[in-house]
């Protein structure tokens, strides 16, 4: 949550935003503004990519008051929007958990819009897959201006994971992970130990690393939105591009300037709109800086930008799939 007592309303959080036009003093006083509760407009046009948080180098989190406020205002989406989506990510029937032993794999419900071999082979054979609406995270609802459905369900998604019994679970989505993060934050103790998929995937690959083949290619990452809640993990995955020979190109968009992928969910988010020279941008910055492919974690930014990949030469990968490609298994 935001903390103001780390706020020291310099308005860098603003100034680097690369949706929203500021200067150094107008986003300060833009965001002072907004922390005294002032009528915000530009807090409508937030495409809600959650870079502030990480542009913020007091750990102030500003993206959490926008958030805030755009749920207070109840204009950034209407409400039956938001309703509707509760309704169709929320689970239906009783819960009867799969009984796990040992370490499970959380696929929140994205794996409707994957392969559906992107979790099998070498690397996956001693893990449960865990997935469908009982482990949703309800992250996507901070892209949508409303931060209370997270905290208030965070509590029932812990405990359903946890009926589980799994002493570990591994979380592929990042807004999965972010969503674990939270929980801790808001005084949730997690009976199981919480594993992001890039500590798994590094961890699997050394153990089958006499097995590997360099895959010798030159990619772009397309980093998560909610990455920026847990930026600490980013060596992780430079490690796992070393280990499957992945030249991860060193572009202007990465890291911390990546670009949020623009996904406007058909048209249901207005801040989005006209988003597409990010998109744009995006794509032709990886090809400036010598990619043939562009990596991707979050499936909607896969589903968002595959399009445009293709038709830019650029060939998108799962990281899955180019784990399972080093180790020679075969991928759609």
């Amino acid at each position: 949550m935001f903390d103001p007592s780390k706020c020291d309303v310099c308005g860098i959080c603003l100034e680097q935003c690369q949706f929203l036009d500021f200067s150094k003093e107008s986003a300060s006083k833009s965001f002072q503004a907004l922390i005294n509760g002032d009528e915000s407009p530009w807090i409508n046009q937030c495409v809600t990519c959650f870079a502030c948080n990480e542009y913020c180098d007091k750990d102030a989190r500003p993206f959490d008051l926008i958030c805030q406020r755009q749920e207070e205002g109840g204009q950034y989406l209407p409400k039956e929007l938001v309703d509707m989506m509760h309704a169709h990510f929320s689970p239906q029937g009783e819960y009867t958990p799969p009984k796990v032993e040992g370490r499970a794999i959380s696929l929140c419900t994205i794996y409707s819009v994957l392969d559906k071999d992107a979790f099998t082979g070498k690397l996956f054979d001693d893990a449960t897959l865990l997935r469908g609406r009982f482990f949703f995270c309800d992250v996507l609802y901070l892209h949508m201006g409303n931060m209370s459905i997270i905290l208030d369900e965070m509590p029932a998604i812990i405990s359903r994971l946890a009926a589980t019994g799994a002493d570990e679970i591994v979380f592929v989505h990042d807004d999965c992970y972010s969503m674990i993060k939270l929980a801790i934050e808001n005084g949730i103790e997690l009976p199981f130990k919480a594993v992001h998929i890039f500590e798994y995937l590094r961890d699997q690959l050394k153990e089958h690393q006499s097995q590997i083949s360099p895959l010798n290619l030159t990619l772009a990452y397309q980093r998560p939105c909610a990455s920026r809640y847990s930026t600490e993990k980013e060596p992780l995955l430079d490690e796992i591009f070393s280990l499957i020979g992945v030249t991860r190109v060193d572009r202007k968009y990465d890291r911390k300037n990546a670009l949020c992928c623009c996904t406007n969910a058909g048209d249901a988010m207005p801040s989005r709109k006209g988003t597409e020279k990010f998109q744009d941008a995006n794509i032709a910055d990886a090809l400036d800086y010598g990619a043939t492919g562009m990596a991707f974690l979050c499936p909607m930014c896969l589903q968002a930008l595959s399009p445009k990949c293709k038709d830019a030469g650029l060939i998108p990968y799962f990281i899955t799939d180019l784990c399972r490609m080093a180790l020679g298994e075969s991928v759609n």
